[in-house]
């Protein structure tokens, strides 16, 4: 491959492994200047790690790097970033007790006036970033009152006034609404009219097609193609993806459902949260919640799990009630919780697979005075590593070294590892690729299979639409309606999910069933 002028970065032959596991395989492709340019690939494709490469947290074991015709290596983050590189994380790196203006300037020499800090200088220079990128933000607030929304736009304020050439954005909608997610793809298009050429990395097709010009694809740690999105559909990105055909992302299988229920919820209420929530579950089938930021949808979960004080209503398992005054209560009596934020609710990043996904069977390993064997744990792991296809180079490996979607599946284990009769899922494949979305929902089905009632909240319409056997849809806290899984059609559930309905009739409290 010849250094092309019209790129702004160029990757020649970028090989990398950890270990003796391969992260990349010759990979070589350019990014024209001044473009929208996504890169796609399922978890474990080696994004991350090119990523990390182009940042400067370690260097490449083969290849070359060319930056603005240049040829180019790193070997610090700094000097990644003076190059003219910034790469804007999922996990956004932001001190919350220092102000807006504050974070942009981090680590930079400030402007001074008679040797001190001239905080003015500092606030206008700040005022002026965010009136480039038409955002309302105060430069003296405090970074911890800002939303997630306006945190990212003060680290794409920080990368513009470092006069950055190449933006990276890793996986930046994760925690944003629609309407924020709209407004950074107005922020980013702004960046593409001023020349900064932007690497967008999503897992939502729909994102890609929205916004970029092209869209690269890695699978396995080797490059697959680049093609301009006018030229491609969806699904033909996603068999890039996953090397195979695409018919079996939604692989629904429905079975009989127990006549009784076994989970029974009525006036289910925490005060400014959600109010008088009431449903069957009954064994063998998905129940979907279905609601927009905000509904109270993910809360019924944590609920159901030990997680809300204030929680009046009832809940009944096999028709007794129960009382959970902790999760470790619901945990003892079959319920068993996936939650939506996997780094900061669902992993300790500083342990092992093992330790990581062994958690809730010491309990049962325990031995006289608690001793544990490290051994039957470490066969019970291996066991789970085996059952839900967890890619790693051993169960001893650090968390982290994982990809997004087997740390997932690593979490989802550990849950199911206790045998539960309840499984609740929130948002499960939130941030994992299309390939890792279709084993959990074969585990989805596996549960219904084998007898589980399943209560499944996911952020992806189609996903829960698909999945469900019956849908819950709320709306500011309230059931708007049941519905079968025929019944429930996207634009009737979106309808009741925004509340249009109740804007045309006026019924807010109305409950709608079928």
């Amino acid at each position: 491959m010849t250094k092309n002028e019209q790129n702004i970065i160029q990757f020649e032959n970028i090989s990398k492994y950890f270990g003796g596991v391969r992260a990349l395989h010759e990979v070589s492709f350019g990014i024209p200047r001044g473009e929208i340019h996504a890169l796609v690939g399922e978890n474990g494709a080696g994004k991350s790690t090119l990523i990390r490469i182009c940042g400067g947290v370690f260097p490449p074991d083969g290849g070359t790097i060319y930056f603005d015709g240049q040829e180019t290596s790193f070997s610090a983050v700094e000097e990644s970033m003076q190059t003219g590189i910034s790469i804007v994380h999922q996990e956004i790196p932001i001190c919350p007790h220092l102000t807006a203006a504050e974070n942009i300037f981090l680590g930079r020499n400030l402007p001074r006036r008679r040797g001190l800090i001239d905080w003015k200088e500092v606030n206008r220079r700040t005022r002026a970033l965010f009136d480039e990128l038409h955002v309302d933000i105060e430069p003296t607030a405090l970074a911890s009152r800002l939303s997630v929304a306006e945190q990212q736009t003060v680290v794409i304020a920080q990368a513009l006034s470092q006069e950055s050439r190449l933006l990276i954005m890793d996986e930046p909608t994760s925690a944003l609404n629609k309407e924020e997610t709209e407004r950074l793809f107005t922020i980013l298009r702004g960046l593409r009219r001023q020349g900064i050429t932007i690497i967008y990395v999503s897992h939502r097709m729909e994102e890609v097609f929205e916004l970029a010009d092209r869209v690269t694809v890695l699978r396995d740690g080797e490059y697959v193609g680049t093609r301009p999105v006018q030229e491609v559909a969806p699904d033909d990105v996603v068999q890039m993806m996953v090397g195979r055909q695409v018919d079996d992302f939604f692989p629904k299988v429905f079975h009989e459902p127990d006549p009784s229920a076994l989970l029974s919820v009525r006036t289910l209420s925490v005060p400014g949260i959600f109010d008088d929530i009431s449903f069957d579950l009954h064994g063998g089938e998905v129940l979907g919640l279905v609601g927009l930021q905000g509904s109270g949808a993910s809360d019924v979960l944590q609920a159901l799990y030990g997680q809300h004080d204030n929680l009046s209503g009832t809940i009944m398992i096999r028709g007794k009630e129960m009382h959970f005054k902790s999760s470790l209560d619901a945990l003892k009596h079959g319920i068993a919780y996936v939650p939506s934020d996997r780094q900061n609710d669902g992993l300790f990043e500083h342990m092992n697979v093992r330790d990581n996904g062994g958690l809730l069977m010491l309990r049962r390993l325990a031995r006289t005075l608690g001793w544990i064997s490290l051994g039957r744990l470490g066969q019970r792991v291996n066991g789970l590593v085996d059952e839900y296809n967890i890619i790693t180079s051993s169960i001893q490996a650090n968390i982290n070294s994982l990809s997004g979607g087997n740390q997932q599946k690593v979490v989802i284990a550990r849950a199911l590892s206790t045998e539960p009769l309840i499984v609740l899922l929130n948002d499960p494949t939130r941030g994992i690729d299309v390939g890792a979305k279709a084993e959990v929902h074969h585990i989805l089905n596996e549960l219904t299979g084998q007898g589980c009632g399943v209560i499944f909240v996911s952020s992806e319409m189609p996903e829960v639409l698909e999945m469900s056997d019956r849908l819950l849809v709320m709306y500011r806290g309230k059931t708007r309606a049941q519905l079968a899984h025929d019944e429930a059609d996207h634009e009737r559930v979106m309808r009741l999910a925004t509340g249009a309905d109740v804007a045309e009739t006026g019924a807010a409290n109305d409950t709608v069933t079928s």
